[in-house]
């Protein structure tokens, strides 16, 4: 019920009200279901058969107001993934709020202007870490609800290199939450506390063009650097959207995501997935 309500408030942030009288703001929901099937039987290379069910809601929401913009954006996923002999288990899981605030109004040096970011980034259900034992397979609870949670606020400059290009730079604060007792070590969070805080900068880089019809690339890094660390805690989101029709739609999907709190690796996830695709609002 907690999630659901959740949910709910997400949807609610990504269209305000206002919209319905205030002829400045645009908006659009979107849903999604998509299914990525592979079988195999007496397949010469081997392979364990599989079925994916993934859905997910898109929320944009932007206002212009004079020369100053504000943008609101929700992404919610949620995948689960059936293979032969193995229990069910999530194969996607996200929740992810944008917002910018950008003054144009207040020209700094030119094209430059100010600007204000805050991002949300999450997750629903529990996810596990499954390791191959003597006894079987063992599964080690590495994720849940909350657990954990990065917020990011940051307030700098705004450079609008293209229509399709956004370049953003800034200083940032990003706190790191989790909830479950448990997991506050494996996300270096203090024992008797639920969050960690941290200050640095930011920088947000935001590729978004049409490159065929009916074609749509998507490219987002978002970068994160404290002032006590070395290498800055990088994600790295790439969507190619082709739209088959009004309704039907194949993405593909790429992640990469470093942050050395977690791992000294690149932690990747790509998917290739086709499904309908669905205007709410």
């Amino acid at each position: 019920m907690l999630r659901l309500t959740l949910l709910l408030v997400l949807l609610g942030s990504a269209v305000p009200t206002v919209a319905q009288t205030d002829s400045t703001w645009t908006t659009e929901v979107r849903g999604s279901v998509s299914f990525t099937q592979v079988g195999f039987h007496r397949w010469h290379d081997g392979g364990v058969s599989s079925l994916a069910l993934g859905t997910g809601i898109h929320a944009q929401a932007a206002r212009l107001s004079g020369e100053n913009q504000q943008e609101h954006e929700v992404r919610l996923a949620f995948g689960v993934v059936k293979q032969d002999g193995i229990e069910l288990r999530k194969s996607d899981d996200l929740i992810h709020l944008r917002s910018a605030f950008n003054f144009s109004g207040i020209p700094i040096f030119g094209r430059l202007s100010p600007a204000i970011t805050l991002d949300l980034r999450s997750q629903f259900a529990d996810g596990f870490q499954y390791n191959e034992t003597d006894e079987g397979l063992e599964s080690l609870q590495i994720s849940g609800f909350l657990s954990p949670a990065t917020v990011t606020e940051s307030i700098g400059l705004d450079y609008p290199a293209r229509s399709w290009l956004n370049l953003r730079l800034g200083i940032a604060a990003k706190q790191t939450i989790v909830t479950i007792h448990s997991l506050r070590s494996r996300y270096k969070v203090s024992s008797n506390s639920v969050f960690r805080w941290q200050m640095g900068t930011a920088g947000l880089f935001i590729f978004d063009r049409t490159i065929f019809p009916n074609v749509d690339l998507k490219s987002t890094l978002t970068l994160f650097l404290a002032f006590n660390q070395a290498s800055p805690d990088t994600i790295w989101e790439t969507l190619l959207t082709m739209k088959v029709n009004s309704w039907l739609q194949v993405n593909a999907e790429y992640t990469a995501l470093f942050d050395r709190d977690l791992s000294r690796y690149i932690q990747r996830k790509q998917s290739l997935a086709a499904g309908i695709s669905f205007r709410i609002l």
